[in-house]
């Protein structure tokens, strides 16, 4: 599981649902999120790790 650096649940905020990673929320979350958007090449490196894409 992915933690987000602003500590909300990547669950709750629909980025990790039961079918897989909902990308347009996970990248809506790092747009509006302060904390996040500071991080951003970080976290979809993380994520981008997670679902095995490029460079993973």
């Amino acid at each position: 599981m992915m933690e987000l650096l602003c500590g909300k649940d990547p669950i709750e905020l629909g980025i990790k649902t039961y079918e897989g990673w909902n990308i347009t929320a996970f990248l809506d979350h790092l747009d509006a999120c302060e904390k996040c958007s500071k991080s951003q090449e970080s976290l979809i490196n993380k994520l981008n790790g997670i679902i095995g894409g490029k460079g993973a």
